[in-house]
């Protein structure tokens, strides 16, 4: 399954949280990944890939949630490598702008509301991505192909 950064602009949910560089930075994403286990408990692993970009080094982001009855909880996000011109925003974004978005939940582990994004991710934009793929419009315009 490929997801990009259509899925999550297209997303009701998710697009109020993604501002204009985060639409940049998550132009680069090639893929999302969720792996789920049940043993020992309910555990979800979500692996953002990307490639080369001017933010950070990583090909792979990953953030890792145990699931319980009150919801996500993250127990591991592996460090983000960020391109030094880059470090200093990412300090000031991440202790200027409290508010959940985003940028927040990728780069810092004790986001508020970080549960709510892993939340999306996990049980809307990966199990059905094609719900918000941009339709193409058919030769009538209305994002609906005809049927023959």
């Amino acid at each position: 399954r490929l997801l990009d950064v259509k899925q999550f602009v297209n997303h009701p949910r998710m697009s109020a949280m993604i501002s204009t560089q985060d639409k940049d930075m998550l132009s680069y994403m090639t893929n999302l990944k969720v792996e789920e286990l049940t043993d020992p408990s309910d555990y979800r692993k979500i692996m953002l890939f990307f490639r080369k970009n001017p933010y950070f080094q990583n090909e792979v982001v990953v953030k890792e949630y145990l699931i319980h009855v009150t919801g996500y909880r993250a127990t591991h996000l592996a460090p983000i490598q960020w391109h030094r011109r880059f470090e200093k925003e990412v300090y000031s974004r991440r202790h200027n702008n409290s508010s959940l978005n985003f940028f927040n939940w990728f780069s810092d582990h004790s986001c508020v509301g970080s549960s709510r994004i892993a939340e999306i991710i996990g049980e809307d934009l990966w199990p059905n991505p094609l719900r918000y793929y941009p339709r193409e419009k058919g030769p009538t315009g209305t994002g609906h192909r005809e049927e023959d």
